[in-house]
């Protein structure tokens, strides 16, 4: 009868510690947990060798009390010994598999952050010249508009200490662009808009008020003949005169911007550009 129930518990009890092992080893694993799981693998396959061989444990449990009771000897189920084999093997592979799985995993999310990284730091750097090039852009369309020029002449004045921080914190941007460190590009960003908005503050309030008297009139003459310049409507040798007079009355007083003097140089002599240029 003994014999009888143990072979009926081995039958049923070897298969289900293994599977009941292994499982408990897969749930451990898939949370990270390693020594749950190896833990359970272990639990799994002692559970396996101690059903495996109930015969023998109750032969010293029971013993040979009282009148001795032929005992049925037992065989194991032939696929027994291959359980007992096969088992710890598979279970050795599937943590094998699930550890490269798991470690193919970490290795996608390191490549995801670090591709995520790079777009942030990407977006980061346009952001940021974008602000440079909009002040960039904004002082260009200055030097480029004679009349702007001589709205605001402090602005091309590196004698102005407005000016002069403006056009040192143009270097100190251009410098930080070529350079890898945003944190070092987003600060002298930040600083030129502030010394762009300074200075173009500054030259607008006070305007020619700075120059002499005669200078003041000088301006106001040359603007008034960059005017008629710059209007289309009149004769191209009219224009060319008027260009002509202004240049002369700025001659002593102000410093045309190269782009200013090209920009009305194209405008009022629209041939000679366009040969120049063939």
């Amino acid at each position: 009868m003994i014999a009888e129930w143990t072979e009926w518990l081995v039958n049923l009890g070897v298969p289900a510690a293994a599977i009941a092992g292994a499982v408990g080893g897969f749930h451990a694993w898939a949370r990270g947990e390693v020594s749950a799981a190896l833990r359970a693998l272990g639990l799994g396959l002692l559970g396996v060798g101690v059903l495996s061989n109930l015969d023998t444990l109750g032969g010293w449990i029971i013993g040979p009390a009282g009148e001795s009771t032929p005992v049925r000897h037992v065989e194991a189920p032939s696929v027994l010994p291959w359980l007992l084999l096969g088992v710890p093997a598979a279970l050795a592979a599937v943590f094998a598999v699930l550890g490269l799985v798991r470690l193919g995993k970490r290795r996608q999310g390191k490549r995801r952050t670090v591709r995520e990284a790079d777009a942030a730091a990407q977006a980061r750097r346009h952001a940021i010249e974008s602000d440079h090039d909009e002040v960039t852009d904004a002082y260009g369309a200055y030097l480029c508009d004679i009349l702007a020029v001589l709205d605001r002449p402090a602005l091309d004045d590196v004698t102005v200490p407005q000016t002069a921080a403006l056009l040192h914190a143009l270097d100190a941007a251009d410098d930080a662009r070529r350079g890898v460190d945003l944190d070092t590009y987003r600060q002298a960003v930040s600083n030129l808009k502030t010394a762009w908005r300074t200075a173009d503050e500054h030259a607008r309030k006070t305007g020619t008020a700075h120059l002499p008297a005669s200078d003041r009139a000088a301006v106001s003459k040359a603007r008034a003949l960059f005017e008629k310049a710059l209007d289309d409507r009149g004769s191209e040798y009219e224009r060319q005169a008027a260009h002509a007079k202004a240049r002369a009355l700025l001659g002593a007083v102000l410093t045309i911007p190269r782009q200013a003097a090209a920009a009305v140089e194209h405008q009022t002599r629209p041939a000679l550009a366009v040969d120049a240029t063939a």
